[in-house]
């Protein structure tokens, strides 16, 4: 707030975070596209820093007749505290990084040996990948959908209403194959019953046989081409 000019370059990118649809949890923001708005934060926030400091050293050079430096050179000393504080506090209980909270804790998704050991979903998806023919228009849940932007398409899976799928939350009419991860943090679907298609659609859909021991259901619309 000390340095609003470069705040204030923030404001177009809130903005449009603002209007995201996928930010459902409204009044806030909270959706990992507001990442590109945290260097500049950064940024406002080390000239702010400076612009207390300098105050404060200007201040205690040329005190005052009464012997004291200016009310905003006492007030830099605890500001800079708070900025210190902040920084340390989320930095803990807020980040991923081996000096917070989450990285230690069990019960957390962020937990080190759940998140940064493999585990056996990459051997299991060797399997998978032979599968999808790369001239394929395929839609794949969040944590592999970045395993198959190779394809002739790549669109996502979700329970988000999207344009390229008429406004509903299914699939495009042009969709060959569906990939879901049953095991990613955020998949609703744990076994092929809970797979919509396969309860609104069954005709035009079918399951591939699993290799995968669960970890992985791929979903084949009848008469696609296999290559």
């Amino acid at each position: 707030l000390l340095s609003p000019t470069r705040l204030l370059t923030a404001a177009p990118l809130f903005v449009l975070l603002c209007l995201n649809e996928l930010a459902q949890q409204p009044p806030g923001p909270f959706h990992h596209f507001h990442a590109p708005i945290v260097p500049l934060v950064l940024w406002a926030m080390a000239a702010g820093v400076g612009r207390l400091v300098r105050g404060k050293n200007a201040a205690l050079a040329s005190p005052s007749p009464g012997g004291r430096g200016e009310p905003d050179a006492e007030r830099a000393g605890p500001a800079l505290a708070f900025a210190v504080a902040c920084a340390v506090w989320t930095g803990a209980c807020f980040s991923h990084h081996p000096l917070s909270f989450r990285f230690w804790d069990s019960g957390k998704l962020e937990y080190w040996r759940e998140r940064y050991l493999p585990d056996e979903r990459p051997a299991q998806w060797a399997k998978v990948q032979s599968l999808i023919p790369a001239t394929a228009k395929v839609a794949s849940t969040d944590f592999v959908h970045p395993r198959l932007t190779h394809c002739e398409r790549s669109y996502d899976y979700s329970k988000y209403r999207r344009r390229v799928a008429g406004g509903t939350t299914g699939v495009p009419a042009d969709t060959d194959y569906i990939v879901i991860d049953t095991r990613h943090p955020y998949s609703w679907v744990k076994r092929s019953e809970d797979v919509r298609e396969l309860q609104t659609e069954p005709d035009q859909w079918e399951l591939l046989p699993d290799q995968t021991e669960g970890y992985f259901l791929i979903l084949k619309r009848k008469g696609a081409a296999n290559e």
